[in-house]
């Protein structure tokens, strides 16, 4: 394995992401890392022809909230777990939870990622973003067992 300059840390805002946070900690200090932490809210339109017709402007709304609510929550997350890592930076995007963590392993040029193995439902051994992230990613994907 080569220089680790770029640690990515996707979360979904759950404890079960959180359970990650020790390891990523943990590498980033060992190797002096940048910590990218991501958050992905789904894209309401793209439901849009389950439901019928609908207006655009609730679900921009509701994203807007969303996205909103998600950015204070990760501030909180980092300044209580990230403090004392090199440096950190927070990121939120709109759309599939698991390309838009593959395509900014490419877009941010990161090493490593470090995830817990399933999301909010916490339902299965392994969510189907963990699952796609390891299956796609061009990079190591350390998965963690959650708190």
């Amino acid at each position: 394995m080569g220089e680790i300059k770029n640690i990515l840390w996707p979360n979904d805002l759950s404890k079960c992401s959180e359970g990650a946070l020790p390891h990523v900690r943990s590498l980033a200090k060992k190797y002096n890392a940048v910590v990218h932490v991501l958050y992905v809210a789904q894209d309401l339109a793209h439901h849009e022809s389950w439901y019928g017709d609908f207006d655009r402007s609730h679900a921009d709304r509701l994203i807007e909230w969303e996205t909103k609510k998600a950015r204070e929550r990760q501030d909180e997350i980092c300044r209580k777990h990230l403090q004392d890592c090199a440096e950190y930076h927070t990121h939120i995007d709109i759309g599939d939870p698991a390309r838009k963590v593959i395509d900014f392993i490419s877009g941010q040029n990161i090493d490593m990622v470090i995830m817990c193995r399933r999301g909010k439902t916490g339902d299965f051994n392994m969510g189907g973003t963990a699952q796609k992230v390891i299956e796609y990613s061009p990079v190591p994907v350390v998965i963690t067992p959650g708190p």
